[in-house]
């Protein structure tokens, strides 16, 4: 514990700051797929009572699947795949 008593430089609170932009980012859009995949699955689903059911399941099954990638991938190669899926966007938003 020889850190303990300084302050963190200004590179690694950049560093903490990205981190934390990420998972931010990456919690919304894979909490709005799950969502999505939720509703379009229920939407081929007969009975109303059915329905109720396989909505929240499906939702659950993509955002648990979408946990444990984020918890299980070490960050290196996390960066890489969100970095390469970043890199196909259009060049007007990359500005």
């Amino acid at each position: 514990m020889r850190d303990a008593g300084r302050e963190p430089g200004p590179g690694r609170s950049v560093a903490r700051a990205s981190a934390v932009g990420a998972l931010v980012l990456y919690g919304l859009v894979t909490g709005t797929v799950a969502v999505g995949a939720g509703a379009a699955s229920a939407l081929l689903v007969p009975g109303p009572e059915a329905r109720l059911v396989v909505w929240p399941a499906v939702s659950a099954l993509v955002a648990v699947a979408a946990g444990l990638w984020w918890g299980l991938t070490p960050a290196g190669r996390r960066s890489r795949v969100l970095g390469r899926l970043l890199d196909h966007a259009p060049d007007e938003e990359r500005r």
